[in-house]
C-alpha cells in the first residue's frame, strides 16, 4: 500500500509542475494548500499516508488561470469543474492526469488529480451578508442532502435540491454574489467554494504574501505565513498527526496506466 500512495503521489507532483509551469508563465500566484503544507512543513514532501496534492488560490488568481489553463494543459489532462467542463462533481477544480484511473471510498471515479480551491474575499461582517445564506443552500445543492436532521430540515433539503436541480446555474449565480460582496475595503478570505463546508475567516494577509518552500526536491509557491493558516484552518499549533488518523482519505482502488474513461465504460457496461 506505501508504494502505491508514492506512486500516486508521484503522479499528483506531475500535475503541480504543470500547473507550477502555468503560473509561472502568466504570473499567477497559488500556494501549497491543506495537507500538502502539512507535509511540506514537516518533512518537505507529501504526508507519507496522503494520495493527493492540493493547492489554493485567490478568487483574482483563480479567474485568470481558469482563463488559460485549457489551452496550456498538455494532451492526456484535463480541468474539471463547473465553469469548463460538464464533467464536474465539486465546487471547485480538479486537474486530472486522464491516462490513470483512481476510484474513491464513495465510488466516484477519475484520473489522478489535483485539487485546487479558491479563497474569496467576504466582508468582515459576512455573517450578516447574503453570502452564507447561499453557501449553506451550496451544500444542499452539491450534497443533496435530503435525510438530515428533523422534517423540517429534510423538507427544505428536499426543496432546495428540486429547486436548484441546475448545479452549474445555481453555482455561477452564488460566485457573481460572492464576487461582487467581495468589493470591501475591509475584509477577510473564506473557503466558500471548498470541499470543507466552513466560512472559518482567514486574515487577509495570510493571502496577500507569498513565499518559496522546498517540497519534493524542487521549490513551489505558498504563503508566506503558512504556519497561521495552518493554526486557523486545524485549530491548533502541533500538526503531527496520531498514528491512527495517518491512512491514506480518499482511494480505494487504482491503476496508473488504465485511462479512467476507459474504466468507467467497463464499470457502467
Amino acid at each position: 500500500m506505501d508504494n502505491e500512495i508514492r506512486k500516486i503521489q508521484l503522479k499528483c507532483i506531475e500535475i503541480l509542475d504543470l500547473v507550477d509551469d502555468i503560473c509561472k508563465k502568466y504570473g499567477i500566484k497559488y500556494s501549497l494548500c491543506g495537507g500538502s503544507v502539512v507535509g511540506a512543513h514537516l518533512y518537505q514532501k507529501c504526508l507519507p499516508w496522503d494520495d493527493d496534492v492540493d493547492i489554493m488560490m485567490t478568487r483574482e488568481n483563480y479567474n485568470k488561470f481558469l482563463s488559460v489553463v485549457q489551452s496550456e494543459l498538455p494532451d492526456g489532462f484535463s480541468v474539471h469543474n463547473y465553469q469548463l467542463s460538464d464533467d464536474f462533481s465539486t465546487l471547485f477544480t480538479k486537474i486530472m492526469n486522464d491516462n490513470t484511473t483512481i476510484v474513491q471510498q464513495d465510488g466516484q471515479i477519475s484520473g489522478i488529480f489535483l485539487d485546487i480551491t479558491v479563497y474569496d474575499k467576504i466582508p468582515v461582517n459576512y455573517k450578516a451578508k447574503i453570502d452564507v445564506l447561499l453557501w449553506k443552500i451550496s451544500q444542499v445543492v452539491s450534497i443533496g442532502r435530503i435525510y438530515d436532521g428533523n422534517i423540517k430540515s429534510r423538507l427544505r433539503n428536499l426543496v432546495l435540491s428540486l429547486f436548484f436541480r441546475d448545479k452549474r446555474k445555481y453555482y455561477r449565480f452564488f460566485q457573481k454574489i460572492v464576487e461582487k460582496n467581495g468589493n470591501v475595503k475591509e475584509y477577510v478570505y473564506s473557503e466558500l467554494f471548498g470541499a470543507f463546508c466552513n466560512t472559518k475567516p482567514y486574515d487577509k494577509n495570510i493571502f496577500e504574501n507569498y513565499s518559496q518552500i522546498s517540497f519534493e526536491g524542487k521549490k513551489y509557491m505558498i504563503v508566506r505565513d503558512y504556519v497561521k493558516y495552518l493554526e486557523t484552518r486545524y485549530e491548533r499549533t502541533d500538526f503531527f498527526e496520531p498514528e491512527d488518523k495517518q491512512v491514506a482519505p480518499h482511494y480505494k482502488y487504482v491503476d496508473l496506466e488504465l485511462p479512467f474513461r476507459y474504466y468507467e465504460f467497463k464499470f457502467n457496461n
